[in-house]
């Protein structure tokens, strides 16, 4: 006992040689340590022998081979698992950041913190910028032109998880490409002492230089975005784990990230309270429609495209409001009807709560319509039939006699159903693309637009998983009506076209306003005044730039392939890589190849549990008792596991939740590594 006693403590105390670099005062100090010397022990000894050169509390030790902080005061050297052979620097924990805003707005922070984990820092972001609900965002890194080329070759894909960021642009003395940050929605006119226009203050209290860049500035930074499934699913790679300080994955002071959103699960947007949050969702909703992240139809680009115009038109031109409270209220009436307004800002489906008083559970549809089957030569040659068809639920049946008597020929539960309307009203054409997943599409068509209104919307909620007897099936037919009402106004907007003076395509750079796609159909001039005719659709005028944004914002929301983030994958029982989606309310596996059809769909209501072996990175998830893995071939899985894990949380908050939960957040999304 003596004996093993003697030799242990021997071994605790032996005493060895810990070399630290000092890169500000440009030394190197050798500290007499052993394994039980503590954190604080050992910085303490440093400070004495560096002296008071200058005030060292904003600092900390890190070892560069473990790519670990020595931040724990009580820890022990034993407990890192450090020796003499490491090598360790001590140096600021407050570096220089540069952040790119969803809006292109450049704000360079002056003291980051890079010890602390990623997520205090977008919260800290957040609430300098007053964005609420941080856990929504992100850092990205910035992906360039070589870390996509090769986004089919696997040791591609692995080489942009450890590239460093790009370095921004020197700035220039002029000082001219510097402006407020209202384009961040912070207020420029509250400055604190010693703060001057054009800055505010950043993280900690410092003070960042906030810059708008100009095209040329933002084509030197290099910011690629993918443009086939492959390179969306690379950009992907580049999030940040939000457990890991930014030293930790090689984040360098000076370097440039981009401030996203990452879920796509927004809660509360309240056009009074966020104001700078409604902007930067704005400005990625842009991108997003203008790369194709999502794909809408020709007639929802120009709807976008109009928002956009008139969003920069009430910018430019601000509406008169007329005062908030009018005669005769008092502030209890004021403050009741703000939050009226705030309960329904975000849900235009609450509008028209006070006409819902409780779902239809027995609403049904019945009707005779023309059905085209899918056949595999002359589908297109062949002529529609006309049967017996009837809605219930989620389940919509077609009898071959018209009387509808017997059991359905055809039975087609339409959740995860992608479905497509198309409307000629000149050719009174009303038909409606349905297409199951991993089965081809078939046509209904309808004799009129209200019976085409009536079933798109509860073949729209259906895809969504929701019955038609949902409370929500009125105002999904409105919104299915002002998509065929485009059409119909067509013809008149053309002739007054006619008497409008001509739109040169300097007035309107069509390249900001649709995509690509849309931009070769059409010629410049032709296609700026389609964008003024969609303009002059809009039903009111009179809205406020927070307004129109926020309106962009719900249309975005609608489209069938919003909000998801994909990721190449190859599960176990198949031979070949699949392409994975993870969306706010579900999971879904496609096919890799063009047109990437729909194959699998789980929802998170149905997700029992998931764990990741991070030995052989795979993750394996369970679903209705069947039990599923994969390992993911386009980035660390880590990044899996934490978008789940993020959409979880989120799926747990509530509005009336004060706090944000973090203890949870690191829960569901840390892993155990």
């Amino acid at each position: 006992y003596f004996q093993h006693y003697y030799i242990t403590n021997n071994l605790r105390m032996h005493q060895w040689a810990l070399r630290v670099n000092v890169p500000d005062a440009s030394v190197s100090k050798t500290l007499t340590v052993s394994g039980e010397s503590t954190v604080s022990e050992v910085t303490l000894k440093l400070v004495e022998l560096l002296g008071s050169l200058k005030n060292w509390s904003k600092y900390a030790l890190w070892c560069t081979d473990k790519k670990t902080w020595l931040i724990a005061p009580r820890a022990t050297l034993n407990t890192y698992g450090l020796d003499a052979g490491n090598k360790v620097i001590f140096t600021t924990t407050s570096k220089k950041l540069s952040i790119q805003l969803p809006d292109r707005t450049q704000l360079d922070l002056e003291k980051a913190d890079f010890s602390n984990t990623l997520f205090s820092v977008v919260c800290t972001i957040c609430r300098d910028l007053r964005i609420r609900h941080p856990e929504e965002l992100s850092l990205l890194r910035c992906a360039k032109e070589e870390d996509l080329k090769d986004a089919r070759n696997v040791t591609a894909r692995r080489t942009f998880r450890v590239r460093k960021a790009n370095k921004p642009k020197p700035k220039k003395d002029t000082g001219a490409s510097q402006n407020s940050m209202n384009t961040a929605g912070a207020n420029a006119n509250e400055l604190s002492p010693g703060q001057e226009d054009g800055d505010t203050l950043s993280p900690h209290g410092s003070v960042a230089n906030v810059c708008q860049l100009t095209p040329d500035e933002i084509d030197h930074i290099d910011i690629k975005e993918g443009k086939t499934m492959d390179e969306r699913a690379m950009m992907n790679a580049g999030w940040l784990d939000s457990s890991k300080s930014l030293m930790e994955q090689d984040v360098q002071e000076g370097d440039m990230l981009l401030l996203r959103f990452k879920y796509f699960a927004f809660l509360d947007l309240n056009k009074q309270r966020d104001d700078a949050r409604i902007n930067a969702l704005y400005h990625q909703a842009i991108r997003s429609v203008l790369s194709e992240d999502v794909v809408p139809t020709e007639s929802e680009c120009l709807e976008f495209a109009a928002l956009q115009f008139a969003v920069e038109q009430a910018v430019r031109n601000p509406p008169k409001l007329a005062p908030a409270i009018s005669p005769g209220k008092d502030d209890l009436d004021s403050a009741l009807a703000d939050l009226e307004v705030s309960l329904g800002a975000n849900d235009p489906d609450l509008e028209k709560l006070n006409n819902t008083v409780l779902p239809n559970y027995n609403r049904e549809l019945q009707a005779n319509l023309k059905f085209k089957k899918p056949n595999k030569i002359f589908f297109f040659l062949a002529r529609p039939k006309m049967h017996k068809f009837t809605f219930r639920d989620t389940t919509m049946s077609f009898y071959k006699d018209s009387d509808g008597s017997g059991p359905p020929d055809f039975v087609q539960d339409l959740k995860d159903c992608t479905i497509v309307p198309e409307v000629d009203i000149r050719k009174h054409k009303y038909i409606l693309h349905i297409k199951p997943p991993g089965a081809k599409e078939y046509l209904v068509l309808f004799a009129d637009k209200e019976e085409f209104c009536q079933w798109t919307a509860a073949c729209r909620l259906a895809s969504k998983g929701k019955p038609i007897s949902d409370s929500t099936y009125d105002s999904e037919i409105d919104i299915v009506k002002t998509m065929a009402n485009m059409q119909e106004h067509s013809q008149t907007l053309k002739l007054n076209r006619n008497k409008r003076a001509p739109v040169t395509s300097d007035e309107i750079k069509t390249e900001d306003f649709v995509s690509a796609r849309i931009g070769r159909k059409h010629r410049p001039e032709q296609l700026a005044n389609l964008i003024l005719d969609a303009h002059n659709m809009l039903p009111r005028r009179d809205h406020t730039a927070t307004e129109l944004r926020l309106n962009y914002i719900l249309k975005w929301e609608r489209l069938m392939d919003f909000g998801l983030s994909y990721f190449i994958v190859k599960f176990d029982k198949s031979k070949k890589e699949e392409l994975l989606g993870i969306s706010r309310t579900h999971m879904s596996k496609f096919d890799l190849q063009p047109p990437h059809e729909l194959l699998k769909t789980w929802h998170w209501t149905s997700l029992q549990s998931w764990n990741v072996n991070w030995e052989i990175k795979k993750l394996t998830f369970n679903v209705d008792g069947d039990s599923h893995a994969f390992e993911c071939n386009s980035s660390e899985i880590k990044i899996v596991h934490e978008y789940i894990g993020g959409y979880i949380f989120l799926t747990l908050r509530k509005e009336s939740d004060t706090e944000l939960d973090k203890e949870m957040f690191y829960k569901l999304t840390g892993g155990w590594q």
